[in-house]
């Protein structure tokens, strides 16, 4: 793993870059409030949790919060050393299936989950 490299590619990364469904930004909204434990423990490897490569959320319940399955986050460098782990009751672990990243970098991708948040935007119609 290249934390420096991570970091700089996080730090890079513009909040206009990210996905602006409401989905994704209720998540970026939230998360690092709600959780901040993993937050510093994904700073341990360069990875800023407001900007997730992807997420994937299921519909938010009736008691108005909403679960994200998965969110997926790029780590530069080789995955050696990397290990699961579990904070609190949120897996962290390396993705078997992810979107291939744009970048040129050597790169492999992490993923947390469960991540559970108040649904805090507006009603998605259609």
């Amino acid at each position: 793993m290249d934390v420096k490299k991570t970091q700089d590619y996080y730090e890079k990364l513009s909040y206009d870059e990210l996905c602006s469904c409401a989905y994704c930004q209720n998540y970026i909204r939230q998360v690092k409030y709600e959780y901040p434990e993993i937050a510093e423990y994904l700073q341990k490897f360069g990875v800023d949790i407001e900007k997730p490569f992807e997420a994937m959320p299921l519909e938010p319940d009736e008691d108005g919060y909403i679960e994200y399955i998965a969110v997926q986050y790029i780590v530069c460098g080789e995955s050696l050393g990397f290990e699961k782990a579990a904070v609190n009751s949120v897996n962290i672990d390396i993705a078997d299936s992810h979107p291939a990243a744009r970048i040129k970098e050597e790169y492999f991708v992490i993923e947390i989950y469960p991540i559970r948040l108040k649904w805090v935007m507006p009603p998605i119609s259609g």
